[in-house]
């Protein structure tokens, strides 16, 4: 910044790259004379900043599918009545209204569906949502199903009980290919 010794540094955790206003360096740390400073250690992500991060890629990830397959996409949603937000409302191109659920993640232990309490919101908002008059089809896209265990045994009962119109994994063409179902 002109006229100042202080110079704006930028947060590694900033997806954006803007100056964080709360980190500077004084101009006497900044390389003069052509002398080159060892590169500041980058500060860790954050496991919320990075699961912000690698929930948008899944979303747009989401959004290239159901574009690609043909669905016109309406955005968010949010459903005030039961309180359940969607993820993207989309017209297939068979002309139905489908509701949208992105539940999925590129790394960490537990991604997905395969978190019990991942699955456990989605399950909530299915079932609130079959609670409305004439609900759409509800469907979760996600990156990883649990195959064993608890939240098995919960995606079944939750499938069973029609609280989803389907679940489909992002990576696996055969699932996908469900989507011209609507």
């Amino acid at each position: 910044m002109p006229g100042s010794d202080q110079l704006p540094m930028f947060d590694a955790g900033d997806e954006r790259g803007e100056p964080d206003d709360s980190s500077t360096a004084t101009a006497s740390e900044v390389p003069v004379d052509g002398e080159i400073a060892a590169p500041a250690a980058a500060k860790p992500r954050s496991f919320q900043a990075s699961a912000g991060i690698q929930g948008r890629q899944f979303a747009e990830q989401c959004d290239t599918l159901l574009a690609h397959v043909g669905y016109e996409l309406r955005g968010r949603r949010v459903l005030a009545e039961v309180g359940v937000e969607i993820d993207q409302e989309a017209v297939s191109p068979m002309g139905a209204t489908v509701w949208f659920e992105y539940k999925g993640s590129i790394q960490g232990n537990r991604p997905g569906l395969i978190r019990t309490d991942t699955l456990k919101k989605a399950i909530a908002n299915g079932a609130l949502l079959r609670s409305l008059a004439d609900p759409a089809p509800y469907v979760v896209i996600t990156s990883h199903l649990p195959e064993a265990g608890s939240g098995a045994a919960m995606l079944q009962a939750a499938l069973d009980l029609r609280y989803f119109a389907d679940v489909i994994c992002l990576y696996d063409p055969k699932a996908t290919g469900r989507l011209s179902r609507w």
